[in-house]
């Protein structure tokens, strides 16, 4: 978006917030979202944070403004444990770690980039209304509805912040809420809007679809041992199977897994004692009682404690390094002393383990042929389909779907303003969907998602009342307040002098 676009833009909302009666300077909505409350000193609020750039460099660089490493570390941790723990406490490897960072830094750099178009169009933060919201908002050092200094700068100093880094992020979010707070106060739908989502809503489509994939396609289609060893004995096949090994032999190793339960105390600056304490005491009722038992009653992590602390088989990379460290040195069937953690307090017991292993050439060949073989009939029978798809004989596609023992399925009725057909989870199958009539039902194209290929048909149309409840007003509005802020800001970005510190988010190889 030109320069000249953008304040026009804000100028817009603001006025629509002054023909409401409401001030720009009165709408601060500010968002916590730690799990670790991060607080600065109220005797030092001018300090500027420029970004904590050592002989290793700074994560990123927003139009001159510095985004630490430091502050891309502690992001990583707290995103980290968030996804730990709604994944049970476990993390799949490096794959998930590398788009994990990957989140991190685009949330950072649009955060800086949020702030900083924020500021061009006359929106800040004051001093005072840093001073504010941590005194009179923020409930977390705080005692009997008093702010006690004692415990704020204990959890400062627990957390490695100075002073002028937390002013910074503080001002950066009440920012940024505040320029989201006038998009969704301002931006309301007109009737016309209403109207034709109203109409959107009215109108029902009824899809039959098949589902097209290799996977599924191969359930039915056998491949005999006579059929491998004869393809096998073709050289130039044989050479390709043995490629297909080498490129993709990560899939026939197995990495060391320790199979383990746990118990989790959790454990924060302010209750670090009591926590240890806890877990000491929960140490001393294993050496008599039974580790799944006492894990079920007492365990901080819901995920394995409905499991008696069962965590199942983890490789490397998997766990938080202090736990797997531990895990992985404990011999099995023993139990381990408190290991701290981020977390808090583990004490874990370490149940069965596999040895590394690699499937040799020899003995995975044949399995790799047959997949080979049932993937060029899978192909050939996709080219066929779309073939006699696009020269509309219908009964000879209905034919090859038969004789490849697959089904039709059924969307049921869906309003034509979803986000995706049912069963398909497609957008694409909705806009191919639009194209047909009860005179011509069939799709002449296949629609791709993913790995998987759907034909579709035309079942029924039909159009009922539907009307617009407030709760629906509402999630519209917030859709399109969300839609036009992120436009916002993208139309910034996209102007922006941004470098990223790829060795951050680069794979580990």
């Amino acid at each position: 978006m030109a320069k000249t676009h953008q304040p026009n833009a804000i100028d817009q909302l603001k006025k629509g917030l002054s023909d409401k009666g409401v001030s720009t300077r009165s709408i601060v909505a500010f968002l916590i979202f730690g799990m670790i409350v991060l607080v600065f000193v109220l005797s030092d609020l001018t300090g500027r944070n420029t970004g904590d750039v050592s002989s290793m460099g700074a994560a990123a660089d927003v139009n001159g403004e510095l985004i630490s490493i430091k502050d891309f570390q502690e992001e990583e941790n707290r995103l980290g444990q968030y996804y730990s723990q709604l994944f049970g406490g476990q993390f799949d490897g490096e794959m998930q770690r590398t788009l994990l960072r990957n989140e991190v830094m685009n949330s950072l750099v649009t955060k800086s980039v949020a702030a900083q178009a924020a500021e061009k169009e006359g929106i800040y933060a004051t001093d005072a209304e840093v001073r504010h919201m941590i005194v009179e908002e923020l409930p977390y050092f705080k005692k009997d509805g008093v702010f006690q200094s004692d415990t704020y700068k204990a959890i400062l100093s627990a957390n490695r912040m100075s002073p002028g880094e937390f002013e910074e992020k503080m001002r950066k979010d009440i920012k940024n809420q505040r320029s989201r707070q006038l998009f969704e106060t301002s931006l309301n739908m007109t009737e016309l809007q209403k109207n034709i989502e109203k109409e959107l809503r009215s109108s029902k489509m009824d899809l039959q679809y098949v589902a097209l994939s290799a996977a599924e396609y191969a359930k039915d289609v056998s491949v005999s041992s006579d059929e491998i060893n004869k393809a096998l004995a073709d050289h130039v096949f044989a050479k390709k199977v043995e490629d297909q090994y080498k490129t993709n032999q990560a899939t026939y190793e197995s990495k060391e897994q320790v199979k383990a339960s746990h118990i989790l105390i959790k454990s924060e600056p302010a209750t670090d004692a009591a926590a240890k304490a806890k877990a000491e005491a929960v140490l001393k009722r294993l050496q008599k009682e039974d580790f799944g038992k006492v894990a079920s009653e007492v365990s901080d992590d819901p995920g394995s404690k409905a499991k008696k602390g069962d965590l199942g088989y983890f490789g490397q990379g998997q766990m938080v390094p202090e736990f797997e460290k531990a895990a992985f040195e404990l011999p099995v069937g023993k139990v381990s002393g408190l290991v701290k953690s981020n977390f808090g307090y583990h004490i874990i017991k370490v149940t069965d383990k596999k040895a590394a292993s690699k499937a040799s050439y020899d003995s995975v060949k044949n399995e790799i042929a047959k997949k080979m073989i049932a993937d060029e009939r899978y192909l050939a029978f996709i080219k066929s389909v779309e073939t006699k798809m696009a020269e509309g004989k219908v009964d000879e596609v209905n034919a090859l779907i038969a004789q490849a023992k697959l089904g039709w399925k059924d969307t049921g009725y869906f309003d034509i303003s979803s986000e995706v057909a049912p069963g398909m989870n497609s957008a694409q199958a909705i806009r191919a969907g639009l194209e047909l009539t009860k005179a011509q039902p069939f799709a002449k194209r296949l629609v791709r998602e993913g790995e998987t290929q759907y034909l579709i048909k035309l079942k029924d149309l039909k159009t009922e009342v539907a009307e617009l409840k407030d709760q629906d007003k509402s999630m519209l509005e917030k859709q399109k307040s969300a839609s036009a802020y992120s436009a916002w800001v993208d139309a910034y970005r996209k102007s922006a002098r941004i470098q990223t510190n790829t060795g951050l988010t680069a794979q580990a190889q």
